[in-house]
């Protein structure tokens, strides 16, 4: 139910200009048990008195994901940096779209090369890992290890 709640962010760079979806899903996902608890809520409150009203999903909204969405960085130093790269040439057609896919899908949360592999689809796992690797060694991704796992995340 959740995966479908998307915002769009036109950012623009240089002469280009970039719309960065963020998922709201990830925002909901971190407090599934409010989102839920707003739902029944509701539902609790129509059958006591017939009036659908929303207002705890909307206080819940505000709370969890609207506040959470201001206080995220915007990834628009990272924005920069790709872009530069891809007007030097220094970016493949391929590493573009796996960029585009990783703001889409992503935008400032971690996610793995296998996450990656998996939810892009299109792609090996060994360009996934190049791609990672290149974007961290530019600055554009940082790394970060949990045991034997790396999780990789914009700067």
């Amino acid at each position: 139910m959740t995966a479908s709640i998307w915002a769009a962010v036109k950012l623009a760079l240089g002469s280009g200009k970039v719309i960065v979806i963020i998922p709201f899903s990830a925002f909901i996902n971190e407090s599934k048990g409010l989102y839920y608890k707003a739902f029944t809520l509701i539902s609790n409150n129509y059958k006591v008195s017939r009036i659908l009203d929303t207002t705890p999903f909307v206080s819940y909204f505000i709370d969890n994901v609207l506040t959470k969405l201001q206080k995220m960085a915007e990834p628009t130093n990272a924005l920069k940096k790709f872009n530069n790269l891809l007007q030097t040439g220094e970016i493949t057609a391929k590493e573009k779209d796996l960029f585009h896919y990783v703001l889409s899908a992503y935008g400032t949360h971690e996610f793995s090369t296998k996450q990656l592999e998996k939810d892009y689809k299109n792609v090996a796992y060994a360009t996934i890992r190049n791609f990672v690797l290149k974007l961290e060694s530019k600055g554009i991704l940082s790394s970060q290890k949990y045991g034997s796992r790396v999780r990789y995340r914009l700067q």
